[in-house]
């Protein structure tokens, strides 16, 4: 499922497709790259990935890993008369670089994304710089309190605290991930072939960001043959803060340089 924004006077006959990280959903667009790229000319759509949106049973939540995560962009994607523009976030951006194993798309931006060899280094650094933090990450990931009391983000979630209405949006759409997902981004190993990789692809890490560390950013962006950005000032909820205008004007000028 997805929500759906057209152009508001098409620019680019190739939809963008937002792939949302863990802990949310589609929703996660709303307000931000949701309506900035349908205002800019793009038809734009906001996937859910499986067990994500509001009102589905969480009852096989656990069920549903990486694959069939991405078989649901795929299932998207091959719906459409054109090539889409995938941008994805964190767990999102894993997903996004698996769906380009199986299918060629126009372009790809990953944002704060899971790096192919997975997050076990910079989990376990977090849990040993801020475990508290780590603490309440992983809580939310069994269980989204965050809807429910008014508590602090863990370290690294934001630089910028959201305003009210934003965090209350936020709230309301978080929700718990699936176990299976969590661990496959940990162990196991997606035998990503870069070579397989024949579109433009942007690479772009928040500084201050603890879930996926700028400079596993850069290394993913290595491991393609391509350059990172590093966002100053930013965290890795980046697109909840009030600057991340910004980091989509970034992908704006890229994608107009690249089509």
């Amino acid at each position: 499922m997805f929500t759906f924004k057209p152009a508001k006077q098409k620019k680019s006959k190739h939809p963008l497709i937002l792939i949302h990280g863990a802990l949310f959903n589609g929703e996660a667009w709303r307000g931000n790259f949701l309506d900035y790229f349908a205002e800019l000319g793009y038809d734009t759509y906001a996937v859910h990935l499986s067990g994500h949106r509001d009102n589905e049973s969480k009852l096989f939540l656990n069920l549903y890993g990486l694959d069939q995560y991405t078989e649901d962009v795929i299932k998207l994607i091959t719906s459409l008369d054109e090539k889409p523009i995938l941008i994805g976030h964190s767990m999102g951006g894993l997903v996004t670089q698996l769906v380009g194993q199986k299918i060629s798309l126009q372009a790809a931006v990953l944002l704060a994304a899971v790096p192919p060899f997975g997050v076990f280094r910079s989990m376990s650094e977090f849990f040993l710089t801020a475990p508290l933090s780590w603490g309440k990450f992983a809580a939310s990931a069994l269980f989204p309190f965050g809807k429910y009391i008014e508590t602090e983000p863990p370290e690294g979630i934001y630089t910028t605290l959201p305003s009210l209405e934003v965090r209350k949006h936020v709230s309301k759409n978080m929700q718990r991930e699936s176990i299976r997902a969590l661990l496959e981004m940990m162990l196991r190993d997606f035998e990503i072939d870069a070579s397989k990789v024949n579109f433009p692809m942007a690479h772009i890490g928040f500084r201050d960001d603890k879930i996926i560390f700028p400079e596993d950013v850069e290394k993913t962006a290595t491991f393609y043959g391509q350059q990172a950005i590093i966002f100053e000032n930013r965290a890795h909820a980046f697109m909840f803060e009030p600057n991340w205008t910004e980091v989509a004007e970034y992908i704006q000028e890229w994608l107009d340089d690249k089509n």
